[in-house]
């Protein structure tokens, strides 16, 4: 008679798992950091071709218009992230309030050309100027409010 024997491999990646090496956390943050820095140029001009886009299709919009708030929604969107990225992280909060503006308007199928306006305008100045942290603070609560005006359905 014979008898079965089994063998379990020892795999290598758990070994690895297991044994210490690497950088030091402190190194890799830094090494981190400085490949981002590195980006951040490309990402500030992101934004602004972005805006830019998003003015372009804002100036074509002249009421509730589906396709336009969609395009509209989708162009910002896209630049949600790169604020933290550039060191301008406030755009990225003002930037999720133009699409919960948006989102709202979709819903409940209107349109404020002035309250998408304000945030136009507010991610143009966060991006183009070193604003104190209150001043930024203030804006990303006026335009929040803003959106939220627009979350419930509009009163007939």
């Amino acid at each position: 008679m014979s008898t079965a024997r089994f063998t379990v491999p020892k795999l290598n990646l758990t070994q690895l798992l297991k044994a210490p090496g690497g950088l030091p956390v402190q190194e890799a943050v830094a090494a981190a950091q400085a490949n981002l820095s590195s980006l951040k140029p490309l990402c500030m001009g992101e934004l602004h071709t972005l805006l830019e886009a998003a003015e372009k299709t804002f100036a074509g919009l002249s009421g509730y218009d589906e396709a336009g708030v969609t395009t509209l929604y989708e162009t910002a969107v896209k630049g949600i992230g790169l604020g933290d990225v550039c060191g301008a992280g406030s755009v990225d909060v003002a930037l999720h309030s133009l699409c919960d503006l948006l989102d709202h308007f979709r819903t409940h199928q209107r349109y404020d050309a002035e309250a998408v306006s304000v945030h136009l305008q507010a991610w143009r100045l966060l991006i183009s100027t070193e604003i104190p942290p209150a001043g930024a603070q203030a804006v990303l609560g006026g335009l929040n409010r803003v959106s939220a005006k627009y979350s419930a359905p509009a009163e007939s």
